[in-house]
């Protein structure tokens, strides 16, 4: 029974990471299949990591109020009916809503599940619940770029989310047999609605604003202003209300220890680099280099094969060498990666861009937990599960925003490189009155021009991971308070992507 528990809460941990990655591939042909830009289509993945940022400090409160079994139920069930409206609808304002609502459940059913594995084992039978979540924690966000590429390409981008509906009810029902029963005594803790109301107002209202703003025209349009000052007001009040709650939803009181503020910046503007080079890699390449998807999740799957390794490497390294040293090492592996995407001066063959991936996933598995642990340094217990709950939210919030920023300044670059290509080789009418031969002059034009942005944003993307890196001289040396090493790190990857 314990075993079969552990699998199922692996299974369901791993299916909802795998549609993190699963559905970046897919983003092109969802955009033509529901007839919409695919900048629009980018918000369906921007709002899907929106909706998991606001799923975690919440998911303490429905553990409390609601159990552990009917909590993770219905998650596991909001999931499946989200999906099944995915898989149906051709509508895109409902597919939209569909991806909110199956990130916001997604979202809750991880620490939620982290905690049925604390809390109903001991320490020998836990530790077999745990391994299974730390192979579920890295494996689908990694190799889902990879699958969902086949899926696109070979079944249709529906069929993730067909493959979802039975999966997520199964995970479902048995826990629900397993978990029968076996609740803790239900408490009543209150919910600082205040401040979650001050919450998602202002990362909708800001999301919202950057999801917009290529597509309206930024500060001309007075939308994009009023988004903006309605977004910025919304986290002052949230600030303020949360400092001096009696049961704030974010611990900021934590923002006051040098580490945790260090790791916290560290870990937000790490993941905004991070997914949002990673969308334009898979995206950009489909779109303007003509890879399938299939061929997308190819280039990425060395990254996903030698993420393992370096994650296995990290932890047992976490323990005995300095987590600082660690991050550093990690985050200007990642500058050199990024530095050497951005040196190619023309069209790359798929092998010569392989090689970048390669060194990238060598890194991969130790950017992340190091962060996380000079941010939780020093804390433990419900304390740590706090701070977690704060990370957990930044570092979502950095992958919903990484994608429309890095989407624009790739947008604006590409315009920008083009316009100047086009006045050495001519004038526009020109081109476009040239027949044939002028037109795949504007087509190579275009292409350039995109080849161009694509190189700048992984070069403003080296130079962001080296001053993350710099950053973590001024951490402290980490203090591990938690004793048990298994739960420290299961708190760790419940941070990680």
């Amino acid at each position: 029974m314990v075993v079969l528990l552990n699998l199922v809460i692996g299974l369901g941990h791993f299916l909802v990471l795998f549609n993190t990655g699963a559905y970046l591939p897919m983003i092109p042909r969802v955009a033509g299949s529901l007839g919409v830009n695919p900048a629009y289509a980018d918000w369906t993945q921007a709002n899907f990591f929106l909706a998991m940022a606001l799923a975690f400090p919440t998911a303490t409160w429905f553990l409390n109020r609601w159990g552990e079994m009917r909590s993770l139920v219905a998650a596991f069930l909001a999931f499946a009916l989200a999906s099944a409206v995915c898989a149906q609808t051709s509508n895109y304002h409902w597919f939209l809503a569909a991806r909110i609502v199956q990130g916001y459940a997604g979202g809750l059913t991880i620490p939620i599940s982290l905690g049925v594995i604390l809390r109903h084992y001991t320490p020998q039978r836990r530790n077999i619940g745990l391994t299974l979540w730390g192979v579920a924690a890295i494996t689908p966000f990694t190799l889902g770029p990879t699958i969902g590429g086949w899926i696109t390409d070979t079944l249709g981008w529906r069929w993730l989310f067909y493959l979802n509906m039975p999966i997520a009810v199964a995970v479902a029902l048995i826990s629900a047999i397993l978990l029968v029963g076996r609740e803790a005594e239900h408490r009543h803790p209150p919910l600082d609605w205040p401040g979650l109301i001050f919450l998602l107002i202002a990362l909708a209202a800001l999301e919202s604003a950057l999801n917009s703003g290529e597509i309206i025209s930024w500060w001309r349009s007075n939308t994009i202003i009023f988004l903006t000052i309605i977004g910025a007001a919304a986290l002052v009040f949230f600030a303020l209300w949360e400092w001096h709650s009696i049961h704030p939803l974010l611990e900021l009181r934590f923002l006051r220890r040098r580490n945790f503020l260090i790791g916290a910046i560290g870990l937000f503007f790490t993941a905004l680099f991070f997914q949002g080079t990673m969308a334009l890699y898979i995206v950009g390449f489909q779109l303007t280099m003509g890879y399938s998807a299939w061929m997308v999740g190819l280039l990425l799957l060395p990254m996903a094969i030698f993420s393992k390794l370096s994650a296995t490497l990290t932890q047992r390294f976490l323990n005995h060498i300095d987590a600082r040293i660690l991050g550093m090492i990690s985050l200007l592996g990642f500058s050199a990666g990024s530095f050497w995407v951005s040196s190619y001066n023309r069209t790359a063959s798929f092998d010569e861009l392989i090689w970048p991936q390669i060194l990238v996933g060598m890194f991969l598995g130790g950017l992340f937990p190091p962060l996380i642990a000079i941010a939780l340094s020093g804390l433990r217990g419900a304390a740590e599960m706090r701070g977690t709950a704060f990370l957990n939210l930044l570092r979502v919030s950095g992958q919903a925003m990484g994608i429309p920023i890095i989407a624009t300044l790739f947008d604006r670059r590409t315009i920008l490189h083009a316009h100047f290509l086009t006045e050495n080789s001519g004038t526009i009418t020109s081109m476009f009155n040239a027949s044939v031969k002028s037109a795949r002059t504007s087509d190579y034009i275009n292409h350039h021009a995109a080849m161009l942005a694509f190189n700048e944003i992984f070069y403003i993307a080296a130079w962001g991971f080296l001053i993350v890196a710099s950053l973590l001289l001024l951490a402290k040396r980490v203090v591990f308070a938690e004793p048990d090493v298994r739960v420290r790190q299961a708190l760790e990857e419940l941070v990680e992507p």
